[in-house]
């Protein structure tokens, strides 16, 4: 008859010899209250890249210009104080919120197949999940080109960067190319440790 002992079918749960004994039913159900949230934690940057997606989709009007009444108006079954925190707090919205503003955003960039992908990277965000942004709309987003007009006159004016020493085309791709790399889908996402990456791959050998 085999040795119940060496192919794991003794009966001791799994985990349990290497703790120096068997964990009770009581032992597990207390860890389980040691480690349990009691709230979904926020998903960092999660505001952002939604907000860059209504951008994208130019659905409702810019943050600055009423943006939360907007999409209340597009689903009056949405309260303002959820809204605001999915567009501010990073909070996520209940699942099934979250698909079907999925769904009609996504209608609006013609992108309905990437459902799913999109779902995930409003989540987590890359690295962890790679932007499904499409780089030619990525490009012709004007808030972003904005935003990289800003970079662009920062890292020239920081590091006296004469006009003669680069393409300006060139340049500004690459900086727009760089924005998509690191998550930057608004003004304030561009911090002092942003300089030196973004010149070194902006302005290489410069």
């Amino acid at each position: 008859m085999p040795d119940d002992s060496r192919s794991g079918l003794s009966g001791v749960p799994a985990g349990a010899a290497a703790g120096g004994g068997q964990m009770s039913v009581q032992d597990h159900a207390a860890r389980f209250r040691q480690v349990m949230d009691e709230e979904l934690p926020v998903s960092p940057g999660f505001s952002a890249r939604l907000n860059m997606l209504w951008d994208l989709a130019g659905a409702a009007p810019p943050q600055t210009e009423g943006r939360v009444i907007g999409i209340l108006a597009i689903n009056d079954n949405w309260r303002e104080s959820d809204v605001r925190k999915w567009l501010h707090k990073d909070v996520l919205p209940p699942r099934l919120d979250l698909h079907n503003m999925l769904r009609f955003l996504l209608d609006q960039i013609n992108d309905r197949d990437n459902h799913r992908r999109w779902e995930a990277f409003l989540i987590y965000g890359s690295p962890i999940v790679a932007s499904p942004i499409n780089h030619s709309v990525y490009r012709a987003d004007q808030t972003r080109r904005e935003i990289a007009s800003m970079i662009f006159a920062q890292i020239t004016s920081e590091y006296g960067i004469a006009p003669s020493a680069y393409d300006a085309d060139t340049v500004f791709q690459r900086c727009l190319s760089l924005m998509h790399k690191f998550n930057i889908y608004e003004q304030r996402d561009f911090q002092a440790g942003h300089l030196e990456p973004f010149k070194n791959y902006m302005f290489p050998g410069v």
